[in-house]
């Protein structure tokens, strides 16, 4: 008989070091990708591996988060006895009435929830990954090695390893050894340059997690979380197994391929891995219908492009197209070129206008003649006519933040809702700034 799964998605990160994006919501519901939120990836994992009994724990910022999750996510009224994908704000459910102190303490504050449920794994999944998974496979190699817990583990180069929970296993991929977040990691034998990191995936037996956490609460001086204090305490059990994550197989993905997966914690790491998405076979296949990743869909008219035979002032026709770019519902191109972008819905780039190696996320408007370049804008901007980004690091400094991209490029990132902002450098751009295409010339 099969057993009975529950998913415990861990989804209440700040995700600073993906701000200004995370300034008004959690990481997990930040848009990826043109018509989805990170979130959306895990739970479509867990959906297309047969588990569909899920908890979602909030914390910080959750309001957009829940707010998808119960618009787009709402299975709780099929058929399917125990279907449920549901949102959990954090709620101080223990006697010193704290906020979640870490991934551990997470789960115990809502244990009443797996008890209630009383399955016999549960599933405890970051929220916060760009990634595909059949996890039904992990839990066959968990069941199989008769393991306490079993962790999804994955090679990286041995310089990021500081960032994750490093592991090392034997020839059965029994752990032995667990480094968390350590200055030196422990290389992988047979490649000095990687090492075997933890991707805070988990599968635990039920009644051996609810013991472990229940101790780990009585002990004042833990910090509560699975990385640092629960995983490292199995590891003399020699019940503790790694899995390992490019043995995974998706329906649909040729077998030789390796698994994709992407930490998109900084600003960096998120631009590249939409920008992915742009390649004639992108890693990562949202094309995929036998895996598919889900999300609701607005009802949007198609993505228009506009052309027609009117010139400006400067006698430049007007012509509406997109290369090499992910363009979304409702869309509208109109007289202008887009390259090398991600658009997600509902985007309105105006005449004569060049948008270049950018994401444009839902309702952003890009006026007349403008030109952006290497920018990440958030929802609900409204950039004005002749407005100019990307090409003067110095003049993007002094009105957005910007991240390195390498020794010579940088990116510009402008936070959701700018609209009072954008009206006052409308004043300044349409009194100082030349005409772009007369200033492109001359570069």
């Amino acid at each position: 008989m099969r057993m009975s799964v529950l998913g415990m998605i861990l989804a209440g990160g700040e995700g600073t070091r993906l701000a200004p994006l995370t300034d008004q919501r959690a990481k997990p519901s930040v848009p990826f990708g043109g018509k989805y939120r990170i979130i959306d990836f895990v739970l479509s994992n867990f959906v297309n591996s047969g588990i569909n009994s899920i908890f979602v724990l909030t914390q910080f910022k959750s309001q957009s988060l829940m707010e998808h999750i119960i618009n787009g996510w709402n299975i709780s009224n099929t058929q399917v006895r125990g279907s449920f994908i549901i949102p959990v704000p954090a709620q101080m459910q223990t006697q010193d009435r704290t906020w979640y102190r870490g991934t551990a303490d997470a789960i115990y504050q809502n244990m009443h929830l797996i008890e209630d449920f009383n399955p016999d794994l549960v599933a405890v999944f970051g929220g916060d990954h760009i990634y595909k998974m059949d996890i039904s496979q992990m839990i066959d190699f968990h069941a199989c090695n008769n393991a306490i817990a079993t962790v999804a583990a994955i090679p990286v180069p041995i310089s990021e390893g500081h960032q994750f929970g490093i592991i090392q296993v034997d020839k059965d991929w029994r752990i032995v050894g667990f480094q968390e977040k350590p200055e030196h990691p422990t290389p992988l034998p047979n490649d000095k340059n990687m090492c075997l990191a933890s991707m805070g995936n988990y599968i635990f037996n039920t009644k051996d997690m609810i013991s472990l956490l229940k101790n780990d609460y009585e002990h004042k001086n833990s910090s509560h979380d699975f990385g640092k204090d629960i995983i490292p305490s199995l590891v003399e059990t020699k019940r503790l197994f790694a899995y390992n994550f490019y043995s995974n197989r998706i329906p649909g993905q040729p077998a030789s391929g390796k698994p994709y997966w992407r930490d998109v914690g900084t600003i960096k790491a998120y631009f590249e891995a939409n920008m992915d998405l742009r390649s004639t076979s992108p890693q990562l296949d949202l094309y995929n219908d036998k895996w598919p990743i889900y999300n609701y869909h607005f009802s949007l008219p198609a993505a228009k492009f506009v052309h027609n035979e009117e010139v400006d002032t400067y006698g430049l026709p007007r012509i509406g197209k997109a290369i090499n770019s992910i363009v979304c519902d409702g869309c509208i191109v109109s007289g202008s070129t887009v390259t090398n972008s991600v658009l997600f819905n509902s985007v309105h780039v105006h005449s004569y206008a060049t948008v270049h190696n950018c994401i444009l996320l839902n309702d952003v408007s890009v006026g007349e003649h403008s030109r952006i370049r290497n920018c990440i804008i958030d929802k609900h901007n409204v950039i004005p006519p002749n407005t100019v980004i990307g090409y003067d690091r110095a003049e993007d400094e002094k009105h957005y933040q910007i991240f390195p991209l390498d020794d010579h490029s940088w990116l510009t990132v402008i936070p959701k809702n700018r609209h009072s902002h954008q009206l006052e450098l409308k004043k300044t751009l349409e009194t100082s700034v030349p005409h772009p295409e007369k200033k492109e010339s001359k570069e």
